[in-house]
């Protein structure tokens, strides 16, 4: 009777241990797919705008995010349009646009980095 009383408790030990482990990875896999975007909103990863193309209609309001270590800025290739403070990590900066047109931009910190707003 010890012995299967011994087999018991080690059946559910085994079943704890099973039970922990599958509980302390819960969501933290590494292929966890980044949450989508809120609408109008670019983020800005990887040294890069993400959307880098993005259309809205005339009134909205579009935001980006900066998910990078570096700060950034959001900077019209030409007029005043859109022109940021630098954008820590963590930070976001939003613009209104109310008249249709289509607006390039670029990162005044990192020039290469660029992307356009197309406004109906």
């Amino acid at each position: 009777m010890e012995k299967t009383y011994q087999k018991g408790i080690l059946a559910a030990l085994v079943l704890l241990g099973v039970v922990i482990s599958g509980c302390v990875g819960y969501g933290q896999s590494g292929n966890t797919p980044a949450p989508a975007a809120a609408p109008n909103t670019v983020n800005i990863q990887g040294f890069a705008f993400q959307p880098s193309a993005l259309t809205v209609k005339a009134g909205t309001t579009v935001t980006w995010v900066n998910q990078d270590s570096a700060a950034h800025t959001v900077v019209s290739d030409s007029g005043g349009e859109i022109s940021s403070q630098d954008i820590p990590n963590g930070q976001s900066y939003s613009h209104t646009f109310n008249t249709a047109g289509t607006y390039t931009y670029h990162c005044g910190i990192h020039p290469s980095m660029k992307g356009t707003i197309v406004v109906e």
